[in-house]
């Protein structure tokens, strides 16, 4: 949206369930009623009564282009119809990513998530809660432990057939899943089978009734005797990655990240990425990361790493570090920097430090004297921290064991006021 275009008008934005238009409250039945103009989804403004004398506008695709039509009737006060609540994984919030908060006023219905947490018992509080409506179903490997509960929001109705087939080469084979379809309304339906069974039903099975393209999953993960089950972090093992040498070893790995200390949607630039090991492990944890790294080789590693982990989203820019930072305006603002390689490009720590906002983070790990003079030299102009980190490995020495020392690793860390 033009920024220096006053706001003028609201944007009304109304849940609605699988009960229509009569399970509406009375205020949201009277903004409809008033309405000029409406948006909404096909089945939603089907949902409307014969008598609304609104003017009504199906989505458009691509959907950002639905932003401007909005935009042009702002004047109008627009009423725009949304499933269950609008601002949980909804339409609420590209509204207001775009228009900004304050023209937005949201009206929910219950969501979906909340009823199917309703209908199966599970306490809301104790689950993860993922959508794959527009999304990399692959982001689902990031959430799977040895057990626990899981909703995920489907994309369509073959979904949990995919999910499934996922769950069960990742050696989940011992959860269970309950699709539950168009729920709140007449048609509601709720199937729960083990993950073995919804995957023998996907490849193999004829479906009397396909499944809805309105479902969400809910999964009771358990993990079988196959499954590997990793922490989100931080220090993943080091074969959890595919990588040519060029990674930031577990232990060492475990302390960089607690020193970057990742939060939720928080961004990192990762430079001199290697095999992607930091920015996976933030990404998992919450955060956005943008891995940059000049080898294209590398940069393709990145990539099947990070969709291996359950993070297919991460940016991978193939560039010098020079370069990427030559546009750093074009980038999301970072909120906390690691330097893994090419510390001792002259200013590099300079600049990274100027790019930081208030209370943002630059980490840097080095193991060479001249990486290590950088740091020393930075440390003394900006404060911070500086430790040598050190880390042995127990390996067979012929017929017996003994300690293997890892290169010493140089670990900055500073905070900037």
């Amino acid at each position: 949206m033009n920024e220096q275009s006053p706001i003028k008008g609201r944007i009304t934005v109304i849940g609605i369930g699988e009960d229509g238009y009569d399970g509406l409250a009375p205020n949201a039945r009277q903004i409809l009623e008033n309405a000029s103009v409406i948006f909404g989804g096909k089945r939603h403004i089907t949902m409307l009564p014969e008598s609304n004398s609104a003017t009504r506008n199906t989505w458009i695709t691509p959907f950002e282009a639905n932003l401007a039509i909005i935009e042009d009737c702002l004047d109008q006060n627009p009423v725009v119809l949304a499933s269950g609540d609008p601002m949980y994984f909804g339409v609420g919030n590209t509204l207001i990513n775009y228009f900004g908060p304050e023209p937005v006023y949201a009206i929910p219905a219950p969501s979906s998530i909340s009823l199917a947490a309703s209908r199966l018992g599970w306490p809301l509080a104790e689950c993860d809660v993922i959508t794959l409506h527009g999304r990399d179903p692959e982001n689902l490997r990031a959430h799977l432990r040895p057990h626990g509960k899981l909703i995920a929001l489907s994309a369509d109705g073959s979904t949990p057939a995919l999910v499934a087939v996922m769950l069960c080469e990742a050696g989940f084979d011992q959860s269970r899943m309950s699709v539950c379809e168009r729920l709140g309304g007449p048609e509601e339906r709720i199937t729960t089978q083990s993950v073995q069974t919804w995957q023998a039903r996907a490849t193999s099975m004829p479906d009397i009734k396909p499944i809805d393209p309105l479902n969400l999953i809910m999964i009771d993960l358990e993990a079988g005797p196959n499954a590997k089950p990793l922490p989100k972090g931080p220090g993943l093992p080091d074969d959890a990655f595919i990588h040519d040498g060029m990674i930031t070893k577990s232990e060492i790995r475990a302390q960089t990240l607690s020193s970057l200390a990742p939060f939720e949607n928080g961004v990192l630039w990762d430079l001199g990425a290697g095999c992607g090991s930091i920015s996976i492990e933030w990404q998992r944890m919450g955060g956005r990361a943008i891995a940059i790294e000049r080898d294209g080789e590398r940069c393709a590693l990145i990539g099947k790493n990070a969709t291996r982990l359950g993070v297919p989203t991460l940016t991978v820019m193939q560039k010098s570090i020079e370069d990427a930072l030559a546009f750093a305006d074009r980038l999301p603002k970072p909120d906390t920097i690691f330097i893994g390689g090419g510390i001792t490009i002259d200013g590099l720590l300079e600049t990274c430090w100027d790019l930081l906002p208030s209370h943002g983070r630059l980490v840097a790990n080095t193991v060479t004297l001249e990486g290590e003079e950088q740091l020393l030299r930075f440390y003394n102009k900006k404060g911070g921290s500086l430790t040598r980190l050190s880390v042995s490995r127990l390996v067979p020495r012929g017929g017996f064991k003994g300690w293997s020392n890892l290169a010493p690793v140089t670990h900055y860390l500073g905070v900037k006021a």
